[in-house]
């Protein structure tokens, strides 16, 4: 008798489980979906557009002598079993109200 009440507590824990991983699961998988679907405004909206969502990165933000605000960011570029290589890019705003990037050699 008491073999099988533990033999049906591991199947109702075994149950349970299965369904909490589960609900996990497809709520990591929504918030992924959701995390795409973000429009953004501005600069993130630019480099959203330009280079995808999230592989670029703001190094700096600096002012220019006319007081415009630019972005120096890099994007790594991952190759196996070696260190990632960075290009590198100054985005400013035009007076338009839109943004440009140039690359920057190094």
């Amino acid at each position: 008798m008491f073999k099988l009440l533990i033999f049906v507590l591991i199947a109702i824990t075994l149950i349970l489980l299965s369904l909490f991983i589960d609900g996990f699961m497809r709520l990591y998988k929504q918030e992924k979906e959701d995390k795409k679907n973000i429009v953004r405004d501005g600069m993130d909206g630019y480099l959203d557009q330009t280079f995808g969502i999230g592989p670029v990165k703001i190094f700096k933000t600096m002012f220019d002598a006319d007081g415009n605000l630019n972005y120096l960011v890099y994007l790594p570029q991952y190759e196996w079993f070696k260190t990632p290589t960075y290009k590198w890019y100054e985005v400013y705003a035009t007076k338009n109200g839109g943004f440009q990037h140039t690359e920057i050699e190094g």
